[in-house]
């Protein structure tokens, strides 16, 4: 469906850069190469994932190596993050291809982003009907035709690592070759979707060219905080020194394919220069699906950036670690590791083929505790394995273990993993397509009842509010209601440490850490937020009748207890929870029942928040697509305003 009349995605604004009609949606031609070439200038384009603009969000790495990678070839590439500036979509892509003459935009990422992406596509042949539109990322590898179906304003979809499959793909468009020789792209051909024959080879990492910093807009990243994995500063910066992983865990999808390939750490290190120098990197998120595989590699790198000073986080497997490699991650800086625990029941992590026990887990975490840097790692529930009594025994374990912070999550069957294809043989997942619409909601891939499937998400719902502690003697120094961020000081409830915390987001779940312990803390709601939030509440109910919660995370089983100090707030005939997912209606949240989206259309909801910040602009798009009825979609953040009203 296309965008509607005076619904584009700012809530409350006009479709302004919507200057061509509707186009119909005609096949395109069985082959590129037949009649259409391509035209001068390329436009890469970031989806927007971030609240707002100035929030801290991954660096897109793979977008930026493509981008890099087409300029290296002499392509005219120009670029678009839409995290880095402010204006509507449909605004910011008019005024790029209208200004650098664009023929083709280029844009991609994971299957969550779905809204996001599609709405890059759609909007782009609004605007311009004969660009080519070409899509990349986990979203068309894990399900090339579903994927190109699901997206549908589609041209081409770029199936693994993009760098050479996009040159390629550009060089045939722009000659008026036949792409069919181009392995690994898929392409409509009348009404369905063929991929071309051949497997791509893996990309020799040693022949690529750093990121596109510059073109992205990589500096503006660094002036936010990530509040992630027990990260809290600014000049946080990623970088990549691996490609795949070597393992074959059930609820995995590698991207990049599944052989495992090291950079040298020569060129890591003159990465690392680049990031230092141009753009004052402290804190380095190495974000390599698995950086301890090799043990020599890892005790290199350690000796090679200890004199840097730079602190730093990454990935590691619980079988990688012993006391001297630990020593040795302590010495150089290393803050941050994380652990795939997963489960504390060895009968799940054998069905998850993780290749790994509980007892292997607990010596490595105890490792790491015992060295004093702090521990990122998930259990995650609802494995095909997963029953009550085993959920239960690790619930357990968790509170036993409760010093090493383990986050707890539900798994979803992502297209492209071994759960995901198990779902589709079982006929959980009927429809691959709308799966993928609906952004992969949960599944019961187990055979538990829907009752003890309820309990668990219960569970995982609310026990994470009792793993933190708020820091002791605590002050809201300042809060920045527009950016949705506050500065707090406090002692550190292990340590005793004084601790400052700059730019601490509001609404997200990551936790706070101590800079001198790594002891973590969970940032408190100060009741200033929740009254501003709730005065916009009444100002919304005034306005529309009803409003939609549209998702809960455990940040808003907090806030929503307090929510309900407001009476109408309370009244569940006018505030609804609603959730995609089956598996969560009828749970209880606060008082509030999640029920069906349904309810959107059944009760004419005009107005949908969205608690969980980082979904909101893959969200947005959907859910007015869907539901006609739905005027506007807020953040969470919105109800900071003085008046949340403006935006409607």
């Amino acid at each position: 469906m296309g965008t509607r009349a005076g619904h584009n995605p700012a809530p409350g604004r006009g479709n302004r850069g919507l200057v061509a009609e509707t186009p119909r949606r005609t096949p395109l031609p069985v082959l590129a190469g037949s009649i259409r070439r391509l035209p001068v200038n390329i436009l890469v384009v970031v989806p927007r994932i971030v609240n707002k603009i100035g929030d801290w969000y991954p660096f897109p790495l793979g977008i930026a190596y493509i981008s890099a990678s087409l300029k290296q070839q002499g392509f005219p590439v120009f670029t678009l993050n839409l995290n880095s500036v402010e204006g509507t979509v449909p605004d910011l892509l008019q005024a790029a291809i209208e200004a650098h003459g664009i023929g083709l935009v280029a844009t991609g990422g994971l299957t969550g982003q779905y809204g996001s992406i599609r709405e890059i596509l759609e909007t782009a042949k609004r605007i311009r009907p004969s660009l080519i539109t070409v899509c990349g990322g986990g979203m068309i590898t894990s399900a090339p035709e579903h994927a190109m179906e699901a997206l549908a304003w589609a041209d081409y979809g770029v199936i693994g690592e993009g760098e050479l499959i996009c040159n390629s793909l550009c060089s045939c468009l722009a000659a008026g070759k036949d792409i069919r020789h181009v392995a690994g792209v898929v392409y409509r051909d009348g009404t369905r979707f063929r991929q071309t024959s051949g497997t791509p080879a893996p990309v020799d990492l040693a022949g690529l060219p750093f990121p596109d910093y510059e073109g992205l807009g990589f500096a503006d990243l660094s002036q936010s905080v990530p509040n992630i994995w027990g990260l809290c500063e600014y000049n946080t910066l990623p970088i990549v020194t691996s490609r795949s992983c070597p393992h074959h865990c059930t609820f995995c999808f590698h991207p990049s394919g599944q052989k495992y390939r090291e950079r040298s750490l020569d060129s890591v290190f003159a990465e690392i220069d680049i990031l230092k120098t141009r753009y004052g990197v402290k804190y380095l998120s190495i974000q390599d699906e698995l950086f301890g595989h090799n043990k020599t590699r890892v005790r290199e790198f350690c000796r090679r950036i200890q004199p840097y000073g730079i602190q730093w986080m990454a990935q590691f497997r619980v079988t990688d670690l012993s006391p001297e490699i630990v020593r040795h991650l302590k010495d150089a800086h290393c803050i941050v590791v994380g652990l795939g625990i997963e489960s504390a029941d060895n009968r799940v992590l054998r069905s998850m083929r993780k290749g790994i026990t509980i007892e292997q887990s607990e010596k490595a975490l105890q490792l790491v505790y015992e060295a004093g840097i702090g521990i990122q790692g998930v259990l995650i529930f609802g494995d095909v394995a997963e029953t009550r009594k085993t959920a239960a025994r690790t619930f357990d374990w968790w509170k036993e273990h409760i010093q090493y912070e383990l986050q707890l999550s539900m798994v979803k069957a992502y297209p492209g993993s071994a759960i995901y294809e198990h779902a589709c043989r079982k006929g959980i997942v009927t429809d691959p397509v709308q799966y993928i619409r609906d952004a992969c909601p949960l599944v019961n891939l187990s055979g538990m009842s829907a009752e003890d499937y309820a309990w668990i998400l219960e569970q995982v719902g609310r026990q994470p509010l009792l793993m933190y502690r708020p820091p002791s003697d605590v002050t809201v120094q300042r809060i920045d209601y527009a950016a949705a961020t506050m500065d707090i000081a406090g002692n550190c409830v292990s340590c005793g440490s004084p601790n400052t915390w700059h730019g601490t987001k509001l609404f997200v779940l990551e936790p706070i850490a101590c800079q001198h312990c790594r002891r973590r803390h969970v940032a408190p709601i100060p009741n200033a937020v929740a009254d501003r939030i709730s005065t916009n509440f009444d100002r919304l109910l005034d306005r529309f009748g009803r409003v939609a919660i549209w998702g809960v995370n455990s940040y808003y089983y907090a806030l929503s207890e307090k929510l309900n100090r407001n009476p109408r707030y309370r009244d569940t005939a006018n505030i609804v929870y609603v959730d995609k997912s089956e598996l969560r209606h009828g749970i209880d949240v606060a008082g509030h029942r999640i029920h069906s989206t349904d309810v959107l259309r059944e009760r004419a909801v005009p107005c949908v928040v969205v608690p969980m910040t980082n979904f909101v602009a893959a969200l947005r798009k959907p859910i007015q697509d869907e539901y006609p009825g739905v005027e506007v979609v807020l953040s969470i953040s919105d109800l900071l305003l003085e008046d949340v009203t403006g935006l409607c």
